[in-house]
C-alpha cells in the first residue's frame, strides 16, 4: 500500500525530480506528471483518485523557469499546427490558460518566462 501526504501535478521534465525538489523518498508524495504540468482528463482523474482514495490532504501545483511546453504554447499558432496532433492540442489548452494580457506587458524574457509558468 502506498500512503503520500501530499499528492503533486508537476511538469514532465526531467530536470524537475519532485521528490528531490522537496526532499522526500519514494512513495512520500503521490506525482502526476505532465508537460506543462496542465489539467486533462487523465490528470484531474489522478488528482481526484489521490484525494478520495489515498486521503492526500496537499495538492501542490508545481511550475519552473523555463518550460518548454509553456514556451511552445506561446508560438505562432503556424508553428504549433506544425507537431502532431495531440501535442498540438496540448499546447493549444497551455495557451488558453495564459494571460495574454500581462504577458505582453513583460519586457524581459525572464520575467515574461517566470510570468508565464506563473499564469499557467
Amino acid at each position: 500500500k502506498q500512503f503520500p501526504s501530499v499528492a503533486v501535478l508537476g511538469c514532465s521534465d526531467s530536470r524537475v525530480p519532485t521528490e528531490i525538489v522537496f526532499d522526500q523518498g519514494l512513495g512520500d508524495l503521490f506525482v502526476i506528471r505532465v508537460a506543462g504540468n496542465c489539467l486533462a482528463t487523465s490528470t484531474t482523474a489522478s488528482l481526484q483518485y489521490a484525494v478520495h482514495h489515498l486521503k492526500v490532504k496537499v495538492v501542490v501545483v508545481l511550475g519552473h523557469e523555463a518550460c518548454g511546453a509553456v514556451k511552445a504554447a506561446q508560438l505562432l499558432p503556424e508553428k504549433s499546427e506544425q507537431e502532431p496532433s495531440e501535442l498540438e492540442q496540448a499546447l493549444k489548452g497551455i495557451k488558453a490558460g495564459l494571460d495574454a494580457r500581462s504577458l505582453q506587458h513583460v519586457q524581459d524574457s525572464r520575467a515574461h518566462d517566470r510570468e508565464a509558468v506563473t499564469t499557467n
